[in-house]
C-alpha cells in the first residue's frame, strides 16, 4: 500500500527535508495549481482530485466536464485513478424522482465518466451532516453504494471520516455500516480527524487524526486491500505552521508503522 497526502507548504518542507517519506501529494486543480504544479511534481506523483468546478456522479450540467483538459490534467499529474464525489445536489433532483429514478441517473453519469476518463473511476462515500443535508439529497446509505458500485462495475474511495459521520447521525453501528460497502473493491482509503461545525454538530474538519481513527484503519484493513492510504490534513485555521508541521509528521510517522 502506497500512503497520500493533501498538499501544503508544511509538507513540501517535510519531504524536501527528508523527515517523511510518502508516494502521492494530493490536491485538485484551482487557481493556485501551475503556481505548485511544479514543486509538487518535482517531489512526487500528483492524486489529482476535482477541479476548479463541482464534479460528481449526481451533476445536472455533466457536459461542462471538459475530459480532453481533464484527462491531460491527469496525465501530468501521475493519477493512477480518479475519484468523484457520490451525492445528487438538490436543485437537480426533479419532482416525482423515485429511488430507482436516481440510481437510473446517476448510472448514466457514472457510465459516461468511464468511457470518458483515461484512468479508472472511484466514486466516494460522502458524510450525512448538517451542511450535506441542506444542499444534497441523501445518498449516503450503503445499500445504495454498493448497488452503484456493483451494477457500473467501478471501485469505491473510501472515506472514513465520512462513514463514521453518516453512522453517527443515523444511530449505525459503525463497523456494520462499512461491512454493508463493497470493501473489496476498495482502491483508495481517505483518513483524518473530524470535529465540530460553527454550531457544534459534528463535521468533517479534516483535523489530526486521534486514537480512534488509527483504530478504524485497523479494523477496515482486515477487510480490505487499498492501494493507497491518503491523510487528508493540511492544518486548520487556529493552527501555526509549526503545528501543522508537528502533526503532519506525527501522522505520517504513525500511517507508515502502521502499514509496515
Amino acid at each position: 500500500m502506497k500512503i497520500g497526502c493533501n498538499w501544503s507548504e508544511a509538507l513540501f518542507d517535510l519531504i524536501r527535508n527528508k523527515r517523511v517519506d510518502i508516494d502521492y501529494i494530493k490536491t485538485f486543480y484551482s487557481d493556485h495549481f501551475e503556481n505548485d504544479f511544479e514543486r509538487m511534481r518535482s517531489l512526487k506523483s500528483i492524486l489529482l482530485h476535482g477541479v476548479n468546478y463541482p464534479i460528481n456522479v449526481g451533476m445536472k450540467n455533466i457536459n461542462v466536464v471538459d475530459f480532453r483538459q481533464l484527462n491531460n490534467l491527469i496525465h501530468r499529474c501521475g493519477s493512477p485513478h480518479y475519484g468523484i464525489h457520490s451525492f445528487l445536489p438538490k436543485d437537480d433532483v426533479s419532482p416525482g424522482m423515485t429511488d430507482e429514478d436516481i440510481h437510473k441517473y446517476m448510472s448514466e453519469h457514472i457510465q459516461i465518466f468511464k468511457k470518458s476518463l483515461s484512468v479508472p473511476l472511484l466514486i466516494e462515500n460522502m458524510p450525512d451532516t448538517r451542511f450535506e443535508m441542506a444542499i444534497f439529497h441523501p445518498y449516503f446509505e450503503a445499500e445504495k453504494i454498493n448497488r452503484l458500485v456493483i451494477d457500473n462495475d467501478i471501485n469505491l474511495l473510501l472515506d472514513l471520516t465520512h462513514a463514521r459521520l453518516t453512522s453517527s447521525r443515523n444511530n449505525w453501528n459503525l463497523q456494520d455500516f462499512l461491512k454493508d460497502l463493497p470493501l473489496e473493491r476498495v482502491k483508495e482509503l481517505h483518513v483524518n480527524g473530524s470535529g465540530y461545525d460553527e454550531l457544534g454538530f459534528p463535521d468533517d474538519t479534516h483535523q489530526a487524526m486521534q486514537d480512534r481513527d488509527y483504530e478504524l484503519l485497523e479494523w477496515v484493513l482486515g477487510y480490505s486491500k487499498p492501494e493507497i492510504i491518503t491523510l487528508e490534513y493540511n492544518g486548520i485555521a487556529s493552527e501555526t505552521f509549526d503545528i501543522v508541521s508537528e502533526n503532519l509528521y506525527q501522522q505520517l510517522t504513525k500511517l507508515n508503522n502502521t502499514l509496515k
